[in-house]
């Protein structure tokens, strides 16, 4: 799992390879690296990532379904939550998990704070009828 003194590829918006103008792959670190990791397992169903059976938030599970249900919000809240709660760089107390349903398409907004920071970062998921996607608002 990723923390705050790790480097990665960076990715773009779609999650896909960069190039740098030299050729190179840019690298990110710090607070970017921790939330690009933190995107890709929230679109990462468990079981897809070969090294880690854990890795992932399973959201595909609920393509399709019905997010009006009490029950369905809370079982996408709860994987939110457990998969922040994982990460030792975010105070598990400042971890707020919100699910709305409107026009056919479930929110999951995501708030948390990193050790030593003062101000609460964020993730947004929108889960939709056939694709999960983070969101930058």
């Amino acid at each position: 799992m990723t923390g705050l003194n790790d480097t990665d590829i960076r990715l773009d918006d779609e999650l896909a390879l960069t190039q740098a103008t030299d050729g190179d792959a840019p690298l990110c670190s710090g607070f970017d690296c921790l939330y690009q990791n933190i995107v890709l397992e929230a679109l990462t169903q468990p079981g897809d990532l070969f090294y880690d059976e854990t890795f992932g938030w399973g959201l595909y599970d609920f393509i399709q379904s019905e997010g009006d249900d009490e029950l369905t919000q809370l079982e996408i809240a709860q994987r939110a939550r457990v998969g922040l709660q994982k990460r030792e760089v975010i105070v598990p107390e400042s971890i707020d998990v919100n699910v709305e349903f409107s026009d056919d398409v479930i929110r999951l907004l995501c708030s948390f704070q990193l050790i030593g920071e003062e101000e609460a970062r964020t993730l947004n998921v929108v889960i939709g009828a056939v694709s999960v996607e983070v969101v930058t608002e």
